[in-house]
C-alpha cells in the first residue's frame, strides 16, 4: 500500500530531491544550524529592544546611541543569515523543482524530511516566526514612543522660543530693546 510518504518519496526520487532520511547530499544540518542561529541572534535582538525601551523612558542617549550600534551589528548577522538559509534551500528546493527566482519558505523543505526533522523544522519555524512577530512589535513601540517624545520635546521648545521673543523685552527700565538686538536668555530678563 503506498502511504502519501512513499508517494512523496517515490515522486521526490524522481525529480532528483529527497531519497529518503539517509540522503547525504541534502544540507538539512546546515538548514537546522542556521536557524537556530538565527533565533539566537533574533533573542538577543529581542533583548536589546527591551534595552532600548528602557533607554529611551530615562532619555539616556549614550545608551542609546550604543544600542543603534548593536542594533545594526545584529541586524546585518541576521540578513546573512537569511541570505545563507536562502541558498542552502535552494540546493534542496530548486532540485526539486527546477525554479531559481522564488523567496524558498521554510515550510517547503519539509517534504526533503524525515517525520523527525519535519517535527524539529517546525518547532524551529514557529519559534523564529514568534520571536520576529515580536521584534516587528517592540521595535514598532520604540518608534513611536521616540517619536511621540521628540514631538514633546519640539513643541516645549517651541512654547519656550515663542514666549520669549513675543513680549517686549527691556534692558534700562522704561526702554525697549532695538529689533536688531539678540534675543533675551531663557532665564535672564529683566522686568
Amino acid at each position: 500500500m503506498k502511504t502519501p510518504r512513499n508517494q512523496r518519496e517515490n515522486s521526490a526520487k524522481k525529480q532528483g530531491g529527497y531519497t529518503g532520511a539517509c540522503d547525504q547530499h541534502l544540507p538539512l544540518p546546515l538548514i537546522f544550524d542556521i536557524i537556530k542561529r538565527q533565533i539566537s541572534i533574533s533573542t538577543n535582538f529581542l533583548s536589546l529592544l527591551e534595552a532600548e525601551k528602557t533607554a529611551l523612558v530615562n532619555v539616556d542617549m549614550n545608551s542609546l546611541i550604543s544600542l543603534t550600534r548593536l542594533k545594526e551589528r545584529e541586524l546585518s548577522k541576521m540578513a546573512q543569515l537569511d541570505h545563507s538559509l536562502q541558498e542552502v534551500a535552494g540546493q534542496v528546493v530548486v532540485r526539486d523543482s527546477g525554479r531559481t527566482d522564488k523567496v524558498i519558505k521554510l515550510i517547503e523543505l519539509i517534504p526533503f524530511m524525515s517525520r523527525e526533522q519535519a517535527f524539529t523544522m517546525k518547532k524551529l519555524r514557529d519559534q523564529l516566526s514568534d520571536l520576529r512577530e515580536k521584534i516587528t512589535a517592540n521595535n514598532l513601540i520604540n518608534k513611536r514612543f521616540a517619536s511621540d517624545t521628540l514631538g514633546y520635546i519640539n513643541d516645549a521648545i517651541s512654547l519656550i522660543c515663542n514666549e520669549i521673543t513675543s513680549e517686549p523685552v527691556y534692558t534700562i527700565p522704561g526702554r525697549q530693546l532695538s529689533g536688531s538686538s539678540p534675543a533675551p536668555a531663557l532665564v535672564s530678563r529683566e522686568v
